[in-house]
């Protein structure tokens, strides 16, 4: 498959599209017309075996903390919207994959991950969210290390019945 653009479309892994679903459930939930980075991470964290999760631990970061401080950033609470959890991607939510599907081509993944969302939340330095990360000691340039430590990549698909190369 392919988007607009003529790109061929990278997949959303399992967990990505079960944080998404948890993000969107949170937006609807909070009576919000757009799902935000805030809610995406939120969503992240609430799924918890992932990843993103992972690096986030490896950094030193307090989930709970983290958590917290991420709902202080979401709007006050609208009129809840229980049947709008299943629509159309929502602006925010656009933005945000498609930054992702940018670091994950950058790193010639072969599937979109938790990881890459939180790269791209922490590309945008000037946003809410890259702001909250940093007064955690988290920024994009301190990621991919801790990324590198806990997540084992192979840039290129395996031919059935091959080994995987050895983890450094």
């Amino acid at each position: 498959m392919t988007d607009e653009e003529g790109r061929t479309e990278i997949p959303l892994t399992t967990r990505v599209r079960v944080a998404l679903s948890i993000a969107r459930a949170l937006a609807a939930a909070m009576g919000h017309d757009d799902v935000t980075e805030a809610h995406v991470l939120v969503g992240i964290l609430r799924e918890g075996e992932n990843p993103a999760v992972a690096v986030l631990l490896h950094a030193g970061i307090s989930l709970d903390a983290l958590r917290r401080d991420l709902e202080l950033l979401l709007e006050p609470r609208g009129r809840p919207r229980p049947r709008e959890v299943a629509r159309p991607l929502t602006e925010g939510e656009r933005r945000l994959v498609e930054r992702a599907e940018v670091e994950c081509r950058q790193l010639h993944h072969q599937h979109l991950g938790t990881e890459h969302f939180l790269l791209a939340v922490l590309h945008e330095a000037a946003s809410p969210v890259a702001q909250l990360l940093s007064r955690y000691a988290l920024n994009y340039d301190a990621l991919p290390a801790h990324m590198a430590a806990v997540i084992h990549y192979h840039p290129y698909p395996l031919a059935s019945g091959t080994a995987a190369p050895p983890a450094n």
